[in-house]
């Protein structure tokens, strides 16, 4: 990567007065401040042929201070990340609150309490899954939901990394309602690296780390050393700042910081500071979901912002690097959080409108057969193209949060109607077989 160059070096009034008559470069640093590009992007663009790229870039880095603003984060050497509210931030921001803030409606249809309990729960699942697999986790989507559906026991450390995301993204609708504290930070690294952790680092778990664990941030790919964390005294004194900015009333002092903006620069600065030998990303990311449910933000209960990091997770990583690189600006990061929180609220909608548009088919269905209810109709409609798969009473019950009772009872009236097949595992467990050519006769003859 190219990084910046020294701009203000490269400022004089000649030079100003040249580029604020250009009107071809100020269309094109219009365009670069929206779009809010690194240099290395930059320098590829079509520069004005009387301009060197760093001048245009020097003049476009002037234009971005007039509307920098200061956060509370400092450098190894004390400096402080700054950021700018851009034209895209405010258009993300908006889409954030209208979708995901207090009390406004914004889906077509509200949801019932049985159906906002399968929001929530596919969306905590699909968080817990895809945060581990940020961090390396090598289990696939389907197995993790197997398995956190089932409740059986990790069989792997990616398994138990996904199992103890899973635990810790539960809790924090518990936590929503506390201040942050150090206990608290370390109960929540503490259980999402229980049972994980490498032996050299087995005593990771719930602490801090000190200077004699010589933690260092490396690329996988190559074995370099891309992030050497600040040193521990600094760390722990730069801690005690983050939890008080954690848990301060944004109009204590006049001054209102956007509570997205606040969750994201928390994330960055775990992430910075990388307080833990491990754990430091998937802690970051709960605290920035914590901030958010904090403030109201009920949405994020059914969010996976981690399954589109996952997705894009080299400009995840980049957005860091940038940061970092040019200037300490806080922008690239933010606005890449901001991005991707857009995109799962569009995924969130449209799995919601796709999930609505089944419980009308069960609904009609469920006239035909009065006998059966929306969570049998469910399963069996589950069932029709999926001959491979099996069910349990553990699995039903999790999957429509339901008791253990309700959840046999469903199951057992199934099978006495010839839908399912019970037979037992080892230990005397019952699992459930689709009778998949009656499951297809019953539904061929609801849906003609």
């Amino acid at each position: 990567m190219k990084h910046p160059t020294r701009w203000i070096s490269k400022l004089n009034a000649d030079l100003l007065s040249r580029l604020l008559v250009s009107t071809e470069l100020q269309g094109l640093i219009q365009h670069a401040q929206e779009k809010y590009v690194t240099y290395d992007v930059f320098r590829h663009y079509k520069i004005p042929k009387d301009f060197k790229p760093e001048e245009a870039w020097a003049y476009l880095k002037l234009r971005a201070r007039s509307g920098t603003e200061s956060s509370p984060i400092k450098d190894i050497d004390g400096e402080v990340f700054t950021y700018n509210m851009t034209n895209g931030f405010s258009r993300r921001l908006s889409i954030i609150d209208t979708h995901t803030a207090g009390l406004v409606k914004t889906l077509s249809t509200e949801a019932t309490p049985a159906q906002r309990d399968q929001l929530i729960m596919s969306g905590l699942i699909e968080e817990a899954i895809a945060s581990s697999q940020i961090e390396g986790a090598n289990t696939s989507r389907k197995v993790a939901k197997e398995m956190l559906y089932s409740g059986r026991r990790p069989r792997t450390k990616s398994e138990q990394m996904i199992i103890n995301n899973y635990q810790v993204m539960q809790l924090l609708d518990e936590l929503k309602d506390l201040d942050l504290t150090e206990e608290i930070l370390l109960d929540i690294q503490k259980k999402i690296t229980s049972k994980t952790l490498d032996e050299e680092n087995k005593d990771g778990g719930g602490r801090f780390r000190t200077d004699a664990d010589e933690i260092a941030v490396v690329d996988h790919a190559t074995g370099e050393v891309v992030f050497i964390p600040p040193k521990e005294e600094q760390m722990k004194r730069e801690l005690k700042r983050l939890i008080e900015f954690a848990n301060k009333d944004n109009d204590s002092d006049g001054y209102f910081l956007h509570p997205f903006i606040k969750a994201a620069m928390l994330h960055f600065w775990i992430a910075y500071l990388h307080p833990f030998v491990d754990g430091n990303g998937r802690t970051a990311r709960a605290v920035f979901y914590w901030f958010l449910l904090k403030k109201g933000y009920w949405l994020f209960q059914y969010l996976s912002v981690s399954r589109i990091i996952k997705t894009s997770k080299r400009r995840y990583d980049q957005s860091f690097l940038n940061t970092e690189t040019d200037d300490n600006d806080l922008t690239y990061f933010i606005l890449y959080i901001a991005e991707v929180t857009c995109k799962a609220i569009d995924e969130m909608k449209q799995y919601y409108e796709r999930k609505l548009k089944e419980a009308e088919e069960l609904k009609k269905a469920a006239k035909e057969l009065p006998g059966l209810n929306d969570r049998q109709l469910a399963l069996l409609r589950h069932f029709k193209n999926k001959r491979d798969q099996i069910t349990d009473i553990r699995n039903h019950q999790v999957k429509h949060r339901v008791v253990y009772e309700t959840a046999r009872q469903d199951l057992m009236q199934l099978t006495k109607k010839g839908f399912l097949v019970e037979t037992e595992q080892a230990k005397g467990k019952k699992i459930y077989i689709p009778n998949i050519p009656n499951i297809r006769k019953l539904l061929r003859n609801i849906e003609s």
